[in-house]
């Protein structure tokens, strides 16, 4: 599922709201990054999970990817043969070689 405009859903929420409201976080962005910290806290599995897809859908590199999981690459490479994936020979794209070589 694509949002075409995920802060309309986040606006929505009145639990971030009255977080915001009640002082706790200085603005609803804030919030949202301690649920999903807490979430990732409880669930590694689930980062590990959307880590995995996001590099699957190309929109982030290996060297990323496996950074985002404080792994080496070499790890992040077992988990995703652990998780049925086929791995590509070397970087797809230009700007997959650099992120990379800036994340190595």
């Amino acid at each position: 599922m694509e949002l075409s405009n995920p802060t309309q859903v986040i606006e929505g929420s009145w639990e971030l709201e009255y977080l915001v409201k009640s002082g706790q976080y200085p603005d609803m962005q804030a919030a949202l990054r301690s649920a999903l910290r807490a979430l990732f806290q409880l669930h590694p599995q689930t980062r590990q999970k959307m880590v995995i897809s996001a590099y699957d859908h190309g929109d982030i590199s290996l060297g990323r990817a496996a950074s985002l999981l404080g792994l080496s690459q070499e790890e992040f490479k077992d988990l995703l043969r652990e998780s049925g994936y086929t791995i590509p020979l070397g970087p797809q794209h230009i700007a997959e070689l650099q992120d990379d070589v800036y994340n190595a």
